[in-house]
């Protein structure tokens, strides 16, 4: 049980390092810079681990692959806050709904609807910017 959980781990790190939208140089520059660390600390199991990785980005990562991810995350983004804006809408509607019947219980449920919708779309909106940041560097 311990070992598969182990194998899991080492073989899921790698692949999650592939799965960033940095450049293929800027991620072998940070496996390097990261395996120095790990050299220097005598962590060996952390070198093995990042030399797997390396091995998968210098294999399998492409700049044009980057590039296709790094636009399709934006485009997931783009859909988060408009999904986002919507519920927003919705929210501010139903707060009218209830001001209109002077419910106050409903009034004060409705106003923290509309508020935890307001930071939601915030925080898509947060998101969609380092993803078109990101998409902007590989460029």
């Amino acid at each position: 049980m311990k070992n598969t959980i182990i194998t899991l781990i080492l073989i899921s790190t790698p692949l999650a390092v592939i799965a960033g939208t940095d450049s293929c140089k800027n991620q072998l520059a940070d496996i390097s810079a990261k395996t120095e660390m790990a050299k220097i600390h005598g962590n060996n199991a952390e070198v093995a681990r990042l030399d797997i990785a390396r091995d998968k980005i210098q294999t399998y990562c492409t700049d044009e692959r980057q590039v296709r991810r790094a636009s399709h995350d934006v485009r997931k983004r783009e859909m988060k806050v408009k999904k986002a804006e919507l519920e927003l809408r919705e929210a501010q509607q139903d707060l009218a709904e209830a001001k209109a019947e002077g419910r106050i219980d409903r009034i004060s449920n409705k106003n923290n609807r509309v508020e935890e919708k307001r930071l939601r779309l915030e925080s898509a909106k947060m998101d969609l910017k380092e993803a078109q940041d990101d998409a902007h560097n590989l460029n």
